[in-house]
């Protein structure tokens, strides 16, 4: 069964210093936030741990579990009233303790929450064309300039095939040019001299993807 917590966290990503912030407390590796609401009637309950929410609403008259919310053909008004009180305030935990990570691709998200922690830089999205609106620029602090870009093409425009697929790919900049032909690619519409495609698929791991970002943050550094 679908559950409201997964939906309202789906492509967030959690900022430490931001869940401290605003209430969360801190226990080995698991944070928790508890508020009532509706006039002290329930009590809702986050814990996220490794990065994935979890959630309970408390029914403060018997301490059970108020499971209502999360059955979507309950619709009565007083159960729409505890649904409505509970997405409010996992509405407020999106919007001060997380970053949206709206990229298609898991690797992707992935990846922009480590630029993140690494650099402490989130992507922009420059372009209000329907077409490109969601391709991410990640920039120097300081500067401005380009280091990474997000983009969802057809693999076949990166892989030089008819391959229809959708994928998600950044480019980044590259005095080493390490095309593989299989992860990594001369860049799609840039410089093929100077940059490459990486195609976020899961071939090419994490760890060897941001060794490759972190030599076009430095070279973009300059």
């Amino acid at each position: 069964m679908a559950r409201l917590i997964d939906d309202v966290f789906k492509n967030q990503r959690f900022v430490p210093e931001q869940m401290s912030e605003f209430g969360f407390q801190k226990t080995e590796d698991t944070y928790i936030y508890e508020e009532n609401f509706l006039g002290g009637s329930f009590r809702a309950v986050v814990t996220v741990k490794n990065g994935k929410a979890d959630g309970q609403v408390i029914d403060c008259s018997t301490g059970d579990e108020y499971y209502q919310i999360d059955v979507p053909a309950m619709q009565g008004k007083f159960v729409s009233s505890v649904r409505a009180g509970y997405l409010e305030i996992l509405g407020r935990i999106v919007d001060h303790c997380c970053l949206t990570m709206p990229f298609a691709s898991p690797q992707a998200n992935r990846i922009a929450g480590r630029i993140y922690d690494r650099y402490h830089v989130a992507p922009d999205f420059p372009w209000k064309s329907k077409s490109f609106k969601a391709y991410g620029v990640f920039r120097h602090l300081d500067s401005g300039k380009w280091f990474g870009l997000i983009m969802n093409v057809q693999r076949g425009l990166v892989t030089k095939n008819d391959d229809e697929q959708n994928v998600d790919i950044i480019n980044l900049k590259s005095d080493t040019l390490p095309v593989d032909g299989r992860s990594v690619f001369p860049a799609y519409h840039m410089n093929h001299k100077y940059w490459i495609s990486v195609v976020l698929d899961d071939q090419l791991d994490d760890d060897n993807v941001m060794r490759l970002i972190d030599e076009s943050f430095r070279l973009t550094g300059k």
